[in-house]
């Protein structure tokens, strides 16, 4: 098992550059587990330890992941920003960074698989007991509430 460290620094200039290096090294490796801690200095910073495995030396998941927008339709691609709103609310209400709650390949994953009970986050990578125990009733309401507006515009 491998560890890192990044710092999401909580500057205008800094997060979202730190926060899109992250999600692109989440997106490479299979997370074990993560350490958070809020920094408070100049600037203040979230100091995030991840423990993980390189991708090179896993077997290949049965997990489904989607990796860019590229592979979503128009539809899936309004889902996900949607489910990007979702976590920005979810993320603000619980006081941590938006990585902390999905990162952006989980996102656009569930938009693609669009799960429709608990027990098909299983299937989607970064997904495991807790992670679906903490938001899965949250993206399933989500989920069903941008189909109904999709029947009402039909």
């Amino acid at each position: 098992m491998n560890i890192d460290i990044f710092h999401i620094r909580l500057t205008k200039e800094n997060l979202q550059t730190d926060q899109d290096n992250l999600n692109k090294f989440l997106d490479s490796v299979t997370v074990k587990k993560t350490a958070t801690e809020l920094v408070l200095g100049q600037p203040n910073f979230w100091s995030i330890l991840v423990f993980y495995e390189d991708t090179k030396y896993r077997k290949q998941s049965e997990k489904t992941s989607v990796t860019t927008d590229n592979e979503l339709t128009v539809d899936e691609k309004r889902v996900y920003e949607i489910l990007r709103e979702w976590r920005k609310e979810k993320a603000s209400e619980l006081q941590v960074p938006s990585f902390i709650i999905c990162h952006n390949a989980e996102l656009m994953t569930i938009a693609k698989e669009e799960p429709q009970n608990l027990a098909d986050f299983t299937k989607i990578k970064g997904f495991g007991e807790q992670k679906i125990a903490k938001f899965g009733n949250d993206i399933i309401a989500v989920l069903s509430q941008f189909d109904r507006k999709k029947e009402n515009i039909d």
